[in-house]
């Protein structure tokens, strides 16, 4: 319970704070209106979801040809979902207006994250606060981001520089 969220929140902001360097004009958007970070931070939920979700099977059965037997593990990418065009209108677009956000970055139903309310919170105060402190960051010249994928995906190496 006292770890839940930590490396989730801080793999997300890694992302943020990634695509947020690598668009200034983006980052400068929300530094002239910060009103719109909450919406920034839920669209780049959407668009750079870090957990995905794993589930046990509980009886055998068949998926495009592909057997599943009872007791295997599935992951279930939220990242796929999370553009799907039937549901987001030019899904692979960070949009930090879009009006309707029913991403699957927490899962949902049952499985829903029961901390989503304050990941969702410590994202918007990190972002609110960095860019009142940071000046325009964008990513260390030599250097290249590395991401890294499993369970949870996240930023292994993220160097940013500012003057």
């Amino acid at each position: 319970l006292f770890v839940g969220g930590l490396d989730t929140v801080a793999n997300a902001l890694g992302f943020d704070f990634r695509y947020l360097a690598e668009h200034p004009d983006e980052q400068r958007r929300l530094r002239d209106d910060p009103s719109l970070i909450p919406n920034a931070a839920e669209e780049m939920l959407r668009a750079f979801s870090t957990v995905h979700m794993v589930r046990t099977a509980r009886r055998n059965t068949e998926i495009h040809g592909v057997k599943i037997k009872a007791g295997d593990r599935v992951t279930c990418s939220s990242i796929a979902a999370n553009r799907d065009p039937l549901e987001f209108p030019d899904p692979d677009r960070i949009d930090f207006t879009r009006e309707v956000n029913r991403h699957v970055a927490f899962s949902y139903g049952p499985h829903r994250c029961a901390g989503s309310h304050l990941a969702r919170r410590e994202v918007i105060a990190a972002i609110t606060e960095w860019l009142a402190r940071v000046p325009q960051f964008r990513i260390k010249d030599g250097t290249a981001p590395v991401a890294i994928a499993g369970m949870v995906f996240g930023m292994e190496r993220l160097e940013i520089a500012w003057d």
